[in-house]
């Protein structure tokens, strides 16, 4: 009996692990359409589309009618984890990085990749009344530091 029991809560556990990755990629869909933020440069824009497993989201800046993609990114499960994927234009040498997602609470989900040099930390508030927060945050140079990014949904 006991030579089933570590192998019969292993399974367990990863069962219930992929549901809630599963629900907690299905909670975050709802970022999902086009958001809008003023700033003093330009309106800076995030894409999101649906395509399955994969949230597939693109940001760009419109600034006197020109469009500058600022960065691709990925959002998707992979080996029982859920992450976030940015390749951002003229940074690590156009490569991928994965931030993994480490909380989910209070409709908050916070990605986490502390070797990054910044930011370490990406985080999304769900969307209410076609608001959304989202904001980077860790070290840089050692000094910390924030950037907010508050969008309106376009409609």
């Amino acid at each position: 009996m006991k030579k089933w029991l570590f192998p019969t809560i292993l399974l367990f556990s990863i069962f219930v692990n992929a549901q809630d990755v599963n629900e907690q990629f299905k909670k975050l869909s709802q970022i999902e359409g086009t958001w809008s933020m003023q700033t003093k440069r330009g309106i800076i824009y995030e894409q999101w589309e649906l395509k399955e497993n994969l949230l597939a989201g693109k940001s760009f800046k419109v600034m006197n009618g020109d469009t500058l993609l600022l960065e691709r990114v990925n959002i998707l499960i992979d080996g029982g984890d859920l992450f976030y994927i940015p390749v951002v234009e003229g940074q690590n040498n156009g490569e991928p990085v994965k931030f993994k997602l480490v909380s989910f609470s209070n409709d908050t989900f916070i990605f986490d990749n502390p070797v990054h040099d910044f930011p370490q930390r990406v985080i999304y508030k769900l969307p209410k009344n076609d608001a959304m927060h989202a904001w980077i945050e860790g070290l840089d140079k050692g000094v910390y530091r924030k950037s907010d990014f508050f969008y309106k949904r376009v409609k």
